[in-house]
């Protein structure tokens, strides 16, 4: 039979630790600030539709018949919907990465 020897071991022979460091701290922070800011984007967000004159009344239509019915299909819900959704996910997370990969080349 071959036998092979690895360069590191497999399993750390040392103990791992268990304790919280600080960046667990600080990562637990920026996520609840983040969680904060979403709420309270959401929150202007309400706010503004609430108090906008007709942006409500717009966007609760009544089956009237002197307004135009506006059909969408399914994909030109997921065009205007979907894509612009992605989009703006693979954005942050090439900011994320850009963010993390100067952190990690620079300190």
């Amino acid at each position: 039979m071959a036998e092979m020897s690895l360069s590191k071991q497999v399993v750390p022979v040392e103990p791992v630790s268990i304790t919280k460091t600080e960046g667990s701290t600080r990562s637990n922070l920026a996520y609840a600030v983040f969680i904060l800011f979403c709420f309270w984007v959401g929150m202007q967000f309400l706010s503004l539709v609430v108090h906008a004159p007709g942006v409500l009344e717009h966007l609760a239509q009544s089956n009237d018949a002197t307004r135009p019915r506006i059909e969408m299909g399914l994909v030109v819900s997921t065009v205007f919907g979907l894509v612009p959704f992605l989009a703006g996910c693979a954005l942050l997370s090439l900011m994320g990465l850009a963010v993390k990969f100067h952190h990690r080349h620079h300190f």
